[in-house]
């Protein structure tokens, strides 16, 4: 069943996140599988399945299931918060499962705790996708570069708090200024009628002495406003209020007027790289494998007798080795041995053939039985002549899961 594809990205673009030198995305499948293994595939569904190009340099993204793709700028906010739900019952799942990782003395066991602590950070909003409503994250494992690992990956998902919303501090609103209305003399501060002194209040004895003290105290006010005139007179006039210092616009100092900046064709100009050196194609290694044109013609495998090493292009989290396996054929038959852990080997017949398109295809029609007991899927393996050079191999673990890998005689 197709897979829909989500997004390709640039590993320059972004910072891989990893333990021990070990990047997480090179780690996808064995961590989706333990997922699985462990009955956790809902969680496993929320990583997008990486597809790595052959330089390394770019990867595509696949969803691990089929549906309708909605990218996160056009989802609905219900969608989104839905999405934001899932994400933290998965992000629930991978914590508890970390924390049971560093109970164990187990170095395998313990990395794989360590890669899964940082699965789900991504760069930003915009590597979440909703197949069927359902949040699949891409570019998992990574964050913007210069950027730092934050405490809660899903926090750039969160919608940020309205600031709308939060009702005004009352003292935020700029007061009025208390209203300082003009103190209107209060209603009440009105003079109340006093009562005129009614003359009897006073008697006539004092009315006399008081009227000649104001006389007396009279030319000594009037002495005194005439000492203040002629004072005000003789000081400087209280300069009109300036008019705000009328500064006329002092004229331009006659400075050398900057000249226009010169915007010459070649202003900042950037040094142009020299051009590429012609790409001088590598000789083929010699013991990489190469399909004869008259062998393919003919349908025969002989060319194939011996034995053969098929490597995988990704190192495993646990051995930091690349995965191999170990091929012998004859006449297009023989057996495929691969080694993994702490000493497990397991072993299974395969069968290679020429298909029409030119394809050789070397596959199994069961599962390798380990040495443990267990049993393992071995990749189905389809190699491609170009016009020159070795041929093209890629290892095929599922419908989902593919990888580049090389295949190599050991001997004949």
């Amino acid at each position: 069943m197709v897979k829909p594809f989500l997004r390709s990205g640039s590993l320059d673009d972004v910072l891989a996140l990893g333990e021990n030198g070990q990047p997480i995305y090179a780690c996808a499948q064995q961590l989706r599988e333990t997922l699985r293994l462990r009955r956790q595939q809902q969680a496993a569904d929320c990583l997008a399945i990486p597809q790595p190009n052959e330089s390394g340099t770019r990867i595509d993204w696949y969803a691990p299931f089929p549906g309708k793709v909605t990218s996160w700028l056009a989802a609905s906010d219900a969608q989104r918060a839905q999405a934001v739900r899932h994400l933290e019952h998965c992000l629930a799942t991978f914590r508890s499962l970390t924390e049971q990782t560093r109970a164990t003395d187990h170095p395998s066991h313990r990395l794989f705790g360590a890669l899964l602590a940082k699965a789900m950070h991504i760069p930003d909003p915009n590597h979440v996708y909703l197949v069927d409503d359902r949040p699949v994250l891409t570019f998992w494992g990574f964050i913007k570069p210069q950027a730092q690992s934050p405490d809660d990956p899903l926090a750039c998902l969160r919608p940020l708090e309205s600031e709308v919303e939060k009702p005004a501090p009352i003292a935020a609103a700029p007061r009025k200024p208390a209203v300082v209305e003009p103190v209107k003399p209060a209603p009440a501060a009105e003079p109340e009628p006093v009562p005129a002194p009614t003359a009897p209040a006073e008697s006539p004895a004092f009315v006399r002495p008081r009227r000649r003290h104001a006389l007396w105290l009279l030319p000594v006010l009037l002495l005194g406003s005439a000492a203040l005139a002629a004072w005000l007179h003789r000081s400087p006039p209280p300069q009109p209020a300036m008019p705000a210092e009328v500064r006329h616009p002092a004229p331009p100092e006659k400075t050398a007027a900057p000249l226009p900046e010169l915007r010459l064709p070649l202003a900042h100009a950037t040094l142009m790289p020299p051009p590429p050196a012609p790409i001088i194609p590598q000789p083929a290694d010699k013991n990489a494998l190469v399909l004869p044109p008259e062998a393919v013609k003919a349908g025969s495998t002989r060319f194939l007798n011996g034995k053969w090493r098929a490597t995988v292009a990704l190192k495993d989290p646990i051995t930091g080795k690349r995965p191999s396996l170990q091929y012998r054929l004859n006449a297009g038959k023989g057996s495929a041995v691969i080694a993994y852990g702490d000493g497990v080997t397991c072993r299974v017949a395969v069968e290679a053939g020429l298909m029409q398109s030119g394809n050789l295809v070397i596959n199994s029609r069961t599962k390798a039985r380990c040495s443990d007991g267990s049993r393992y899927q071995i990749p189905e393996i389809v190699c491609r002549q170009g016009e020159t050079g070795a041929a093209e191999c890629t290892g095929r673990y599922d419908a989902d899961t593919t990888y580049p890998m090389t295949f190599k005689r050991e001997s004949k």
